[in-house]
């Protein structure tokens, strides 16, 4: 599994490069906890890209000055910053999203529909067993 993980993360960089995406797909994949999240704390983004603070700080320090994204403060805890898209870093991460629909279907192509239905299958088991073991179950 490992080894395909490699494989499919090298095809998507490989792929980002080629279109001349503004953004490395590395760059692409730490932004979708916020794509998928209306505003998230420096705190939270750490957690769900298992990343230490001082990583994340030099990470979102760079997209602010790219002007991906915005710091701004919490309303509940004046103390905290809650990230936003801008709308340039919103445009820019949308523009990867067919990248990733076209290299789906490259990863899928030679799947017949049972294979496709039994992978997710598989790979639901393996997400549900990750989540089990990550909350110490």
């Amino acid at each position: 599994m490992s080894e395909t993980l490699l494989l499919m993360r090298r095809f998507l960089a490989d792929e980002f490069e080629k279109k001349r995406m503004g953004m490395r797909f590395e760059e692409w994949m730490s932004l979708l906890p916020l794509s998928e999240s209306e505003s998230l704390n420096q705190k939270e983004l750490s957690e769900r890209l298992v990343k230490d603070k001082t990583t994340i700080s030099r990470l979102v320090d760079g997209w602010v000055k790219k002007t991906w994204v915005k710091r701004e403060i919490s309303e509940t805890d004046k103390r905290q910053y809650n990230l936003r898209f801008t709308k340039k870093g919103k445009e820019v991460w949308e523009k990867g999203l067919p990248i990733i629909a076209s290299a789906d279907l490259v990863f899928r192509k030679d799947l017949t529909e049972t294979d496709e239905k039994e992978l997710y299958l598989l790979l639901f088991k393996i997400q549900s067993s990750v989540r089990l073991v990550g909350k110490g179950r």
